[in-house]
């Protein structure tokens, strides 16, 4: 079973979601496990993806999630330098130059994704 882990954002003024309540229910209708972290920001409500039957957490407890989840987010991560043990799908621009994007995929190699 995959698990998908939406996480909410923590680039301030981000209030977007990468995903509905009705594709939560899509993903889980196909067998996925979705988690949707609280977050008193998002533009769409958590009962919202509580009634489409997904589990909460707590914001920004991604970090804390089962190693198996694939963290889904926006923007993106705070640049606290801890390595990243999950699998990620999110807008990094690691690859477009940035300053901070060597950084980042040096997270995912120290979490052991040594692909990179």
């Amino acid at each position: 079973m995959i698990h998908l882990w939406v996480r909410a954002e923590s680039r301030p003024n981000e209030d977007r979601v990468g995903l509905t309540p009705q594709g939560a229910a899509a993903l889980i209708g196909k067998g996925f496990k979705l988690t949707v972290e609280d977050s008193p920001r998002r533009i769409l409500a958590l009962a919202d993806y509580v009634a489409a039957g997904a589990d909460v957490a707590p914001a920004h407890s991604w970090p804390t999630a089962p190693r198996d989840a694939i963290i889904f987010g926006l923007k993106e991560l705070p640049e606290d330098g801890t390595p990243l043990v999950h699998r990620h799908i999110m807008f990094g621009h690691a690859y477009k130059g940035q300053q901070a994007g060597r950084a980042l995929l040096d997270r995912f190699r120290v979490g052991g994704w040594y692909a990179l």
